[in-house]
């Protein structure tokens, strides 16, 4: 058999290939070196999601790659540390993937990442600070509700206190606040929150300036009124 140019004897390739897995096994072929891992991995969100038949819920490969799997030290890996916002973002913000699978999660979390100061610092000094999985976790990714979730709000002291984030914050309490900002909507590449929020101020600011218009002109009728008599 001819590969790539290359003679290769037919009896070199395994007996036993298996062909593609399914999205559903792949855990558990990533499981029989990375046992540990596929472990916590097998205890997130999106691993229950596959567990109901949910097939586009995110597996290993997703995030690793298949063939080109790299260490996610190197800049090319997408699960380096500065392309992780854009590879959760390649589902988080997809509005089919979300209707069908999550029922209510965000589709802008990603453009609302970037209104953060985690994102706006390193779009300024180009270092890393807190992404997705720094706050999510890599594999045991868990919904806000799940106790044991990094960022349920009995554990968000912790999730941020951690070495190399904000020492100390492990002691503080949390008040409540959004980590993310609200749904943005956008239409034609136009924020139309913001462009309803500035519509409003003008509208505000045109009623205010008219009622103290007509204020003034009604005090300087009377006025004009009792000079004539």
């Amino acid at each position: 058999m001819n590969v790539g140019g290359q003679v290769v004897s037919i009896n070199a390739m395994s007996n036993n290939f298996s062909g593609v897995p399914a999205r559903a096994n792949i855990t558990n072929l990533c499981s029989k070196c990375h046992s540990e891992v596929a472990g916590m991995y097998e205890k997130s969100i999106h691993w229950k999601e596959l567990e109901k038949g949910v097939t586009i819920a995110a597996t290993c490969t997703d995030c690793h790659g298949a063939h080109d799997v790299l260490s996610p030290k190197n800049p090319e890996s997408p699960a380096n540390p500065e392309k992780v916002s854009m590879l959760c973002a390649k589902c988080h913000e997809n509005q089919t993937k979300m209707q069908a699978w999550y029922y209510g999660i965000k589709t802008d979390r990603f453009d609302t990442y970037k209104n953060s100061y985690h994102y706006k610092a390193y779009m300024s000094s180009g270092k890393v600070l807190a992404t997705c999985s720094d706050c999510h976790e890599n594999h045991d990714t868990r919904p806000a509700s799940d106790p044991k979730s990094a960022i349920n709000p009995v554990n968000l002291p912790t999730t941020c206190g951690k070495t190399g984030c904000h020492p100390g914050a492990s002691n503080a309490v949390f008040y409540g606040g959004k980590v993310h900002e609200g749904q943005s909507v956008n239409l034609l590449f136009i924020d139309v929150k913001k462009l309803i929020n500035y519509f409003y101020i003008v509208m505000i600011l045109f009623e205010l300036t008219l009622t103290f218009g007509l204020i003034f002109m009604g005090i300087s009728s009377q006025y004009e009124l009792r000079r004539r008599h």
